[in-house]
Protein backbone atom coordinates (compact mmCIF):
# COMPACT_ATOMS: atom_id res chain seq x y z
CA UNK A 1 0.00 0.00 0.00
CA UNK A 2 1.06 3.44 -0.60
CA UNK A 3 2.73 4.94 1.91
CA UNK A 4 1.15 7.84 2.21
CA UNK A 5 -1.75 6.28 3.60
CA UNK A 6 -0.53 4.20 5.88
CA UNK A 7 0.32 6.65 8.77
CA UNK A 8 -1.32 5.83 11.93
CA UNK A 9 -3.73 9.11 12.34
CA UNK A 10 -7.10 7.31 11.35
CA UNK A 11 -10.32 9.92 10.39
CA UNK A 12 -14.19 8.07 11.44
CA UNK A 13 -16.45 8.59 8.88
CA UNK A 14 -19.80 7.06 8.15
CA UNK A 15 -20.03 5.82 4.43
CA UNK A 16 -23.48 5.37 2.79
CA UNK A 17 -22.98 2.58 -0.23
CA UNK A 18 -25.45 0.49 -2.30
CA UNK A 19 -26.54 -2.73 -0.91
CA UNK A 20 -24.63 -4.59 -4.05
CA UNK A 21 -21.37 -2.75 -3.78
CA UNK A 22 -21.81 -3.57 0.38
CA UNK A 23 -21.75 -7.27 -0.33
CA UNK A 24 -19.61 -6.93 -3.41
CA UNK A 25 -16.78 -5.38 -1.48
CA UNK A 26 -18.02 -7.45 1.81
CA UNK A 27 -16.75 -10.70 -0.54
CA UNK A 28 -13.81 -9.50 -1.98
CA UNK A 29 -12.54 -8.65 1.53
CA UNK A 30 -13.35 -12.00 3.10
CA UNK A 31 -11.77 -13.80 0.44
CA UNK A 32 -8.31 -11.67 0.42
CA UNK A 33 -8.51 -12.33 4.44
CA UNK A 34 -8.69 -8.55 5.56
CA UNK A 35 -11.52 -6.50 7.03
CA UNK A 36 -13.83 -4.50 4.70
CA UNK A 37 -12.44 -0.98 5.51
CA UNK A 38 -9.01 -2.28 4.71
CA UNK A 39 -10.46 -3.60 1.29
CA UNK A 40 -11.83 0.25 1.04
CA UNK A 41 -8.99 1.83 2.11
CA UNK A 42 -6.71 -0.23 -0.67
CA UNK A 43 -9.07 0.30 -3.80
CA UNK A 44 -9.40 4.41 -2.50
CA UNK A 45 -5.55 4.16 -2.28
CA UNK A 46 -5.28 2.32 -5.80
CA UNK A 47 -7.63 4.67 -7.39
CA UNK A 48 -5.73 8.07 -5.50
CA UNK A 49 -2.25 6.66 -7.22
CA UNK A 50 -3.57 6.22 -10.58
CA UNK A 51 -5.04 9.46 -10.62
CA UNK A 52 -1.52 10.92 -9.86
CA UNK A 53 -0.32 9.01 -12.68
CA UNK A 54 -2.43 9.80 -14.96
CA UNK A 55 -1.55 13.84 -13.70
CA UNK A 56 -4.97 14.65 -12.37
Amino acid sequence: MDSLYTERKRENFMLRMPAKMNEEIRRMAEMDGISINSAIVQRLAKSLREDRADGQ
